[in-house]
């Protein structure tokens, strides 16, 4: 028998991306929950984002973070009832890749401004965020979200010389991110080892952005969730095997997994 597990984004995805709704995905999310299939959240937000969330998705499985520079393993219960994780960082810490960006904005003088850049306040200003959630977003542990205020050619010249420091940058629904070597489909890769069990795992992955498409490719089955100026992300992989979704998030996750499921003969999602 298949044992399916679900791979997520969020922002975006199932994440309005104005107001980080997911109201309009409920009844998939019930379904899913219905028929015991994990869902696990690989996504650019932080831990202590992503924390807050699971609670109201009323999920309780393992998670990526940082675009996959850090997994969260639930552990044992303690005797409280807390959840506590293993914590495991696939990618650069945080203060090494702070270290190079101040280097190269001070050789380069190039002109970016990084999430450790804005005060609470500014950072609530840009997202759209709430403050409380802009203290969250900025306890980061190994990868750093920028706004690009410079040049398109030097933007290639920066992406080089990150490169050559072993960093990376990738383009995500609003910023670009700096980090290591690691990226979702690593962390993908790394749960589903963790995780393996009896009899074949399929995977389902769901994404919208730049930083999704290796998560998205990997998978068994995709599905690419219609941006808000009406364009998708482009995949190399067999068009049978994808979903592209009529709206945006996330009435468009809602659709995906409806699609999906129908796909897979594993009932309505909208019952």
């Amino acid at each position: 028998m298949n044992n399916y597990i679900i791979f997520t984004d969020l922002d975006g995805t199932l994440l309005d991306h104005h107001d980080y709704s997911f109201a309009q995905a409920i009844p998939a999310l019930n379904k899913i929950r219905q028929l015991n299939i994990p869902i696990i959240i690989n996504s650019s937000k932080t831990y202590a984002e992503i924390k807050d969330i699971r609670t109201q998705l009323h999920n309780n499985s393992a998670f990526a973070v940082e675009n996959g520079a850090a997994l969260f393993v639930p552990a044992e219960k303690q005797a409280d009832d807390k959840q506590t994780f293993e914590q495991v960082i696939l990618g650069t810490p945080i203060g090494d890749i702070l270290e190079t960006l101040h280097h190269l904005r001070k050789q380069h003088h190039f002109c970016f401004k990084g999430f450790s850049d804005y005060s609470i306040k500014a950072l609530a200003e840009e997202t759209g965020l709430s403050e409380t959630q802009s203290t969250q977003a900025k306890q980061r542990l190994a990868s750093e979200p920028l706004k690009w205020l410079d040049t398109e050619e030097n933007l290639s010249q920066f992406e080089a010389e990150l490169n050559a420091q072993g960093l990376q940058l990738i383009q995500g629904g609003r910023f670009y991110h700096v980090m290591g070597e690691n990226d979702k489909s690593l962390a993908m890769a790394w749960l589903l080892n963790r995780f393996n069990k009896q009899g074949k795992i399929l995977t389902i992955a769901l994404g919208d952005s730049q930083n999704d498409k290796k998560m998205l490719e990997q998978a068994d089955y995709a599905a690419v969730i219609r941006k808000q100026d009406n364009t998708f992300l482009p995949l190399n992989k067999n068009p049978e095997r994808v979903i592209y979704s009529e709206h945006a998030a996330p009435l468009g996750w809602q659709e995906a997994i409806e699609q999906l499921f129908a796909k897979l003969n594993l009932g309505e999602c909208n019952e």
